[in-house]
C-alpha cells in the first residue's frame, strides 16, 4: 500500500526535475549560441583592427598565438583541478576506510550499543521532518 504512494511522489518529483533540466538546457544552449557569436565577431573585429596595424599575416599570427596561449592555460588549469579532485577522492576513501574499520571494531566490541544506534537511525528517518517543494 505504501509503494504506490511513494512511486507517485517520486515520479512527480522526477518529472519536475526532468522538465526543469530540459528548460534550463534549452536556455543555456541559446545563450551559448549568442556567446559564441559575440566571440566570433569580437575576434573578427580584432583581426580587422590588427590587420590595419600589422597587416593580415601579422594579425592572423598574433590571434593564433593568443588562442594557443589561452588553450595552454586552460589545459594547465584543468590538470591542476583534476589532480586536486584525485587527491580529495583518495582522502575521502581513506577516511571512509578508517570509519569502516572503527565501525567494525565498535560492532564487535559493543553489540548492544550498535543495536541502539541502528534503532535511533531508523527512528530518526521515520520520524524526521518532511520538507516539500
Amino acid at each position: 500500500m505504501l509503494f504506490p504512494i511513494l512511486s507517485l511522489l517520486v515520479g512527480t518529483s522526477v518529472h519536475r526535475t526532468v522538465e526543469r533540466t530540459k528548460r534550463n538546457g534549452i536556455f543555456i544552449a541559446v545563450a551559448l549560441l549568442f556567446l559564441l557569436t559575440a566571440y566570433a565577431l569580437a575576434v573578427t573585429a580584432g583581426a580587422i583592427w590588427l590587420a590595419g596595424i600589422y597587416g593580415a599575416i601579422g594579425a592572423s599570427l598574433f590571434l593564433a598565438a593568443c588562442a594557443l596561449l589561452i588553450a595552454i592555460v586552460v589545459f594547465i588549469i584543468m590538470a591542476i583541478m583534476n589532480h586536486q579532485e584525485a587527491r580529495r577522492v583518495r582522502e575521502r576513501r581513506a577516511a571512509m576506510e578508517s570509519l569502516a574499520t572503527a565501525g567494525l571494531g565498535l560492532i564487535r566490541s559493543q553489540p548492544l550499543l550498535t543495536a541502539g544506534i541502528v534503532a535511533a537511525l531508523v527512528a530518526s528517518s521515520l520520524l524526521g521532518s518532511k520538507h516539500h517543494d
